[in-house]
């Protein structure tokens, strides 16, 4: 079994260098709902892919639409791990900041965050017991730059063998050998 895990295409949404805590949460609204700009997309070894998975995320799905031909089965499952501000205020702070607080927030289980680290582990591992009876295949799996820490992981917990990638770049294969 070959997976080949895909960041999605780079989204077409700007980010203002200050926000307020209101502005940082509506920029994630934002993001999610905004298109992609398709690169040059290339398939690793002539491999064949017989099945492909998509996060339920639009640009995720646009993204498995370009690289893939056939049918594409979506999944909450494959979500990006969602952000939200850590405190509330009409203070402008840094774009960067709002993003890596709330990372951290993920990693310490922080109220702010709808999900944990825990809760992550969960999803990647409850998709990766889905995909089990598929061992004769080969799985494209289209989802998120920071989800695909925990699913690498994950993975290379399970026995696949494949490069470790710390920013996955967008549009993207990085291929998993079981």
């Amino acid at each position: 079994m070959n997976i080949g895990l895909v960041r999605h295409f780079k989204v077409n949404c700007d980010a203002n260098m200050f926000m307020t805590s209101n502005d940082f949460e509506e920029w994630v609204k934002e993001y999610d709902n905004s298109d992609v700009i398709e690169n040059k997309f290339e398939i690793l070894e002539n491999i064949n892919w017989n099945k492909c998975f998509s996060s339920d995320l639009l640009r995720a799905i646009k993204t498995a639409k370009t690289i893939f031909k056939g049918e594409i089965r979506e999944s909450n499952l494959l979500r990006e791990v969602p952000m939200s501000s850590i405190f509330k205020t009409n203070l402008k702070l840094p774009y960067v900041f709002w993003c890596i607080a709330s990372r951290l927030a993920w990693i310490l289980k922080h109220k702010s965050q709808a999900e944990s680290k825990v809760d992550t582990k969960r999803r990647v591992n409850a998709f990766l017991n889905i995909i089990e009876k598929y061992s004769n295949d080969n799985i494209l799996i289209v989802c998120h730059g920071f989800y695909m820490h925990t699913f690498q992981k994950e993975l290379k917990r399970r026995g696949f063998c494949g490069k470790s990638v710390k920013r996955p770049r967008n549009g993207t294969l990085y291929l998993y050998k079981n």
